[in-house]
């Protein structure tokens, strides 16, 4: 059975979209006993969400267009691919911030629930405070990565 190109499109751009969000960090639910952040560790989480939000649209503006077979879509194989290229390029980001993708997902929803703690940092660096706001929102209704 075939399926319409656009459909095909549109799934495609949703799996791609999922990938990004539960790499980022989005879909995580908060430690039920997790300990409050330090103020070390809202900063390092905030610069990482903010270095992430500013790279993470580069990573696909220098990738060729998906190309979609007879199935309509990409090959299993070529989704695989492009998930593994997604978490080494992420990877590659949280490092310069001392993380990894499982501490960020472990950690993130937790560190950002501290909206004052967040809210205090940024105000104390303008300049960060107008990165962060210019990161795009994510389709699940936050900013990704929290």
């Amino acid at each position: 059975m075939r399926v319409p190109f656009f459909k095909a499109q549109k799934m495609f751009y949703f799996f791609i979209a999922f990938v990004v969000f539960q790499a980022l960090g989005s879909l995580p639910v908060p430690e039920v006993s997790a300990t409050p952040p330090s103020a070390a560790e809202i900063e390092q989480y905030v610069r990482a969400r903010i270095d992430m939000g500013e790279n993470i649209g580069k990573f696909f503006q220098n990738r060729e267009r998906p190309q979609f077979g007879p199935e309509g879509g990409p090959s299993m194989e070529a989704l695989r691919k492009m998930e593994k290229e997604i978490n080494d390029f992420i990877s590659n980001i949280l490092s310069r911030h001392d993380l990894t993708i499982e501490k960020y997902q472990s950690r993130s929803a937790t560190v950002f629930a501290d909206e004052a703690g967040v809210n205090a940092f940024l105000d104390a660096h303008p300049d960060l405070k107008k990165r962060y706001e210019a990161i795009p929102k994510s389709p699940m209704g936050g900013r990704s990565g929290h």
